[in-house]
């Protein structure tokens, strides 16, 4: 049974339910902004991975979207790739990049990001390709839940718009609310997202960082802020003695001194320590160092930002401003990168982006 046909006449929900009901065995391949593949095998979803497909491996852009390993990692995957014919899935493995549980939860959450970004579309084709026994060529099999598939992403997709709502902005901080969550409540994704929330992460950057599917990390946090465990941090209130930026703190603990005279006197005694101490027992800090590690740190925020929109929207944003009104990157390290003289560039038929 071979099917084709518009989006707009039936959307993916309709269709894999129908795939799901009549048990069939085949690809389902999506024709729109971004091309999905859905491998079916009676009735059930075991892969949304296609290795001859051209488009860019989901898996992959998925991992580094959400910042599962360093460019280290990703290097030593290229190199293993490069000189095997291994799948990424073996790669992650082999190495001990991955175990099988981490796997399968990456797995799990490209799945339900493809499922609800496919119930999305309105415009684009579609076609299923039948097979007659298991189709070909996957990589580590699983069994989904299409049914569950489908209705958690239609709570996400009804969800959405109160999570933009409450965090509209991706320049917005946490700190410690009212109430403690205990370690053991929290799970391996809590725990994770809690520590760079508490760390005075942003949330953009605590996207890209978290390890799961951005919708995971932002329901996460709105449900620890409406239960008093977080608080939301406004960027317009972090001068306003807001716990991510201390130096109102710090000036205002300064005046405070000096309205008392030994106060004062002890200030200024260890102050002048200090600076003797820097002048005779230090070497003059070198200053190109510090401006190398700011420079790769602007480039790895701009690079992980991009990456997000890539996997997020599939493509590349057309300029580093559109990642800006996205709420992507922040408006100085924009202004930061056009001081460096930087040009961003999107090679289209490569699929790929320089910076330079």
């Amino acid at each position: 049974m071979a099917l084709e046909g518009q989006l707009s006449d039936f959307n993916l929900a309709e269709i894999m339910q129908l795939l799901a009901s009549q048990q069939k065995s085949g690809f389902l391949n999506l024709e729109a902004q971004r091309e999905m593949v859905f491998v079916f095998d009676k009735g059930a979803l075991i892969s949304t991975r296609d290795r001859r497909s051209r488009s860019r491996d989901p898996l992959e852009a998925f991992l580094q979207a959400y910042g599962f390993f360093g460019e280290g990692d990703w290097k030593h995957i290229e190199y293993v790739r490069a000189n095997s014919s291994l799948d990424l899935t073996e790669i992650l493995i082999s190495e001990g990049l991955m175990n099988e549980a981490e796997l399968k939860r990456a797995l799990h959450g490209v799945a339900q990001e493809m499922v609800t970004a496919g119930m999305k579309l309105r415009h684009g084709r579609y076609n299923f390709a039948p097979t007659k026994e298991t189709p070909p060529g996957v990589k580590w099999r699983l069994s989904y839940d299409v049914q569950g598939l489908l209705m958690e992403s239609a709570r996400r997709l009804d969800e959405e718009p109160l999570l933009k709502e409450f965090l509209p902005s991706q320049s917005i901080c946490f700190a410690q609310g009212a109430k403690v969550l205990p370690p053991g409540d929290l799970g391996e994704v809590g725990t994770r997202v809690m520590e760079l929330a508490l760390g005075g992460m942003p949330l953009g950057r605590i996207i890209r960082q978290g390890r799961a599917e951005s919708f995971v990390v932002r329901d996460l946090l709105k449900n620890w802020c409406e239960e008093g465990i977080l608080k939301k941090v406004e960027p317009q209130d972090h001068e306003d003695g807001g716990p991510v930026q201390g130096a109102r703190k710090r000036q205002g603990f300064l005046k405070y001194g000096l309205r008392n005279t030994p106060l004062t006197l002890l200030a200024l005694a260890l102050l002048a320590v200090t600076a003797w101490a820097r002048g005779t027992l230090l070497e003059p800090p070198d200053p190109a160092f510090g401006r190398h590690l700011r420079v790769a740190q602007i480039r790895n925020e701009v690079v992980s930002a991009a990456w997000l929109f890539r996997h997020q929207e599939g493509q590349w944003p057309e300029s580093l401003a559109e990642l800006v009104r996205n709420g992507q990157l922040p408006v100085n390290t924009l202004g930061t990168v056009k001081a460096l003289g930087w040009v961003y560039t999107v090679d289209t038929g490569k699929d790929q982006f320089t910076l330079g």
